[in-house]
C-alpha cells in the first residue's frame, strides 16, 4: 500500500507515523486482493538490515487487515500488537480475528520471529 503514494521520495513518511500513513491509504483505497510474498521473510532489523528466513509461504486474502493479521500470527505476534493492524481494525477497514483460513493451518507454518 505504501507504494501507492504518488510522491517519488516516500522516506519522509517513514520518519513520521508510518502506521497512520498505511491506515490512511487503506481508508481511501481498499485492494481487491492482498498478496504477501513470504518465500523469504526477514526478522530482527528488517526490512533492509535483518536476517533472511526461508518460509516458502504466500498469504493472500480479500481483506488487507485480515491478511496482515494472519501474517503477524504466522510470525508469532499477536495481531493487536501491530499498530497499523490494530488501527485499521478499529476503523472498520477489516477484520483482525474470526478470520476464515483456507489452506495450511497457522500452527503448521508458524515460526517465532525475533525483533532484536
Amino acid at each position: 500500500m505504501f507504494g501507492l503514494l504518488p510522491e517519488k521520495y516516500k522516506m519522509k513518511y517513514h520518519l513520521r507515523d508510518i502506521e497512520k500513513v498505511i491506515v490512511d491509504i487503506l481508508s481511501v483505497i481498499k485492494p481487491a486482493l492482498t498478496v504477501i510474498d513470504g518465500f523469504i521473510a526477514m526478522e530482527e532489523k528488517g526490512p533492509v538490515n535483518g536476517r533472511p528466513i526461508e518460509m516458502n509461504l504466500i498469504i493472500a486474502g480479500k481483506d488487507p487487515v485480515a491478511t496482515d493479521a494472519i501474517a503477524a500470527r504466522v510470525m508469532g505476534f499477536y495481531s493487536f500488537e501491530i499498530k497499523h493492524i490494530a488501527m485499521a481494525a478499529s476503523k472498520g477497514i477489516g477484520k483482525i480475528d474470526d478470520i476464515t483460513i483456507v489452506g495450511e493451518k497457522i500452527e503448521n507454518v508458524m515460526r517465532k520471529f525475533s525483533l532484536k
